[in-house]
């Protein structure tokens, strides 16, 4: 249940790795130096754009390596110092690549992209919209002196309190009574016990996490300040008329899009709250749930897997929709690609990381053998499969938006549990598996959107100075009012979803929030096309070309046009049809 890292590097130690790290160094001072005396003019534009796209491209392949292997290492053990020094050391190197891409951008300020329309590269061809969208967001560019400043105050800035916010929870414990014995639990544990049978169990674990939370809150309330003042510094100096304009242009969708999708989002709440208020009469609560209670399960789908019975069930399953997704999928679990094994030190969450140098995956995940463990697993599997359709891109061309990441991933989620419910036995087993499915939509509309709120909001406040603790809990309780309404008991809620979602906390990546209600609605609509003719080999060309255009442009490719609220509203129908099952049975 552990990965395996070695084919990456043997070690830090290993020669190949110190070769690697001094050739990234070398070929990267090169390149810059190239750059300053190549660039001065657009002379021979489409010779110079060959060359710097085929070195970027290099480059990126050697530095991922490097990094790769540095916080995969890092992920798994908190308390590793020589990979979170080496870490350190990579990050640093990769401030010199942020620069060739900022040199990269200012040399497109001079190139009139149209006379590059009849080219006869094929790699300035391939490689057109990265080209157009470097030109695009050059008028945000600062000089090569301020980027540079950025970058390097990032590595001691942001960089370093998402080092300090990712050791701290790692490394957190939390104290509570099982079967009248005092234990310490890792957190990721405890949170995983809000899915046991037993409310006596949900409750104290509940309890014990908002008692650990407590326990850092300062620290990583000052994590949260840090990260968030920084970027509204930067968005500032760049003249982005607020955070979230950035973020809009690296998720690559548009403010049409955006507020389609979210006004389709909001309409959807009150029914979506109709599932939570009937949980809660069926667990005997008037006030709507208690927030210890959003998971608990419901119905009689007691099965429980060991990782091994979870690898052939998941293999098996997708196998029938697809062998090569299948064998893919058990490729995956024979190559040791995947690190399941519950422990201290280990970072929470789930991801799956993609090694392109090798043309593999790693997926790093806490699993105890429920329904949800093997549907996060089918998850993560899913972002594999879609690195794997991206092996042949280059990395430019492969650098795909959270917004589209997210698409084979539930994609392969949402084919698994309808395999799943076409098999249940009895009524208390599709309820069961309906919960689980309604659980999973309420997270990703209904909680997302209160973290969105609660970051919108922290940003705003966060303009006129730092926010404590206090107040950072008061921002999350009012976002989840908003969101939950009726549906949640208020005065049960969770005040430090802040501190426990590691997604507030990346310097260069925020509003981490409403892609994934984008990449669940988006993925209901590519999975509403599955029985079309031809549908397996459209769907792989799909995910190949999330690096090479804009989220609508993409969309449009298999006939979606996510910039009109129906298409969104089409893909909640699924949703309020599931809950309209569910208050029948």
């Amino acid at each position: 249940m552990r990965w395996v890292l070695t084919n990456i590097y043997s070690s830090f130690e290993s020669e190949d790795f110190k070769s690697d790290l001094v050739k990234f160094e070398k070929e990267l001072s090169e390149f810059l130096t190239w750059m300053d005396e190549e660039l001065q003019s657009t002379e021979r534009v489409e010779e110079k754009l060959e060359y710097v796209i085929n070195k970027l491209n290099e480059l990126s392949l050697l530095g991922g390596k490097l990094y790769s292997f540095a916080s995969l290492t890092l992920s798994a053990d908190a308390n590793n110092e020589t990979a979170a020094k080496y870490l350190d050391i990579i990050r640093s190197k990769f401030v010199d690549l942020s620069i060739a891409r900022t040199k990269f951008r200012k040399f497109l300020k001079q190139v009139e992209i149209e006379n590059l329309e009849n080219t006869s590269s094929e790699v300035i061809k391939s490689h057109m919209f990265v080209i157009k969208e470097q030109k695009m967001l050059s008028k945000y560019m600062l000089s090569e002196n301020e980027e540079r400043i950025i970058n390097m105050m990032r590595l001691t800035g942001g960089n370093a309190w998402n080092n300090l916010y990712e050791k701290t929870t790692s490394n957190l414990t939390c104290e509570m009574e099982i079967d009248g014995e005092k234990k310490k639990l890792p957190l990721m544990k405890v949170r995983n016990l809000a899915y046991d049978k037993s409310p006596d169990v949900r409750k104290k674990a509940y309890e014990s996490e908002l008692r650990a939370c407590e326990s850092v809150a300062d620290v990583v309330a000052q994590c949260l300040n840090s990260i968030k003042g920084e970027f509204l510094t930067e968005v500032k100096l760049r003249g982005y008329s607020s955070p979230l304009e950035p973020m809009l242009f690296e998720n690559r969708i548009t403010e049409q899009t955006f507020s389609a999708m979210m006004d389709a989002v909001r309409e959807s709440m009150p029914k979506l709250r109709e599932y939570l208020k009937k949980k809660a009469k069926m667990l005997g609560y008037d006030k709507g749930l208690p927030w210890y209670d959003l998971f608990a399960p419901l119905g009689g789908y007691e099965r429980k897997w060991s990782y091994e019975e979870a690898r052939r069930f998941i293999v098996d399953n997708l196998s029938t929709f697809s062998k090569e997704l299948g064998d893919f999928i058990d490729d995956a679990f024979e190559k040791s690609w995947i690190d399941a094994e519950t422990r201290p030190g280990k970072r929470g969450g789930a991801f799956c990381a993609s090694i392109k140098a090798l043309k593999e995956s790693r997926i790093l995940m806490s699993f105890d053998g429920t329904l949800d463990n093997v549907l996060t697993l089918a998850h993560e599997l899913g972002h594999a499969f879609h690195n794997y359709c991206l092996k042949d891109e280059t990395p430019l061309n492969s650098t795909t938006p959270a917004t589209l990441a997210e698409t084979a991933s539930i994609f392969n989620e949402t084919l698994l549990l309808n395999m799943i419910k076409k098999d249940a036995k009895s009524s208390e087993e599709k309820l069961a598996l309906l919960d689980k499915e309604l659980s999973d939509a309420v997270q990703i509309i209904i909680d997302i959107y209160s973290r969105f709120l609660f970051e919108k909001t922290v940003f705003e406040k966060r303009i006129s100075g730092p926010l404590s603790v206090k107040e950072l809990k008061e921002i999350m309780i009012t976002a989840q009012k908003q969101s939950y309404g009726d549906g949640l008991n208020e005065e049960i809620l969770h005040p430090f979803m802040w501190l426990v979602k590691p997604h507030y906390y990346s310097p260069t990546f925020h509003f981490y929030n409403f892609p994934y209600t984008f990449g669940m609605l988006f993925a209901l609509g590519v999975y509403a096309k599955r029985d079309e003719p031809g549908f397996f080999e459209t769907y792989k060309k799909l995910l190949a070309s999330t690096g090479k255009g804009t989220a609508e442009e993409v969309a449009a490719s298999v006939g979606i046009d996510i910039t009109r609220k129906e298409f969104w509203q089409s893909s909640l129908k699924v949703i309020e049809e599931a809950i309209e099952e569910f208050l029948k049975i």
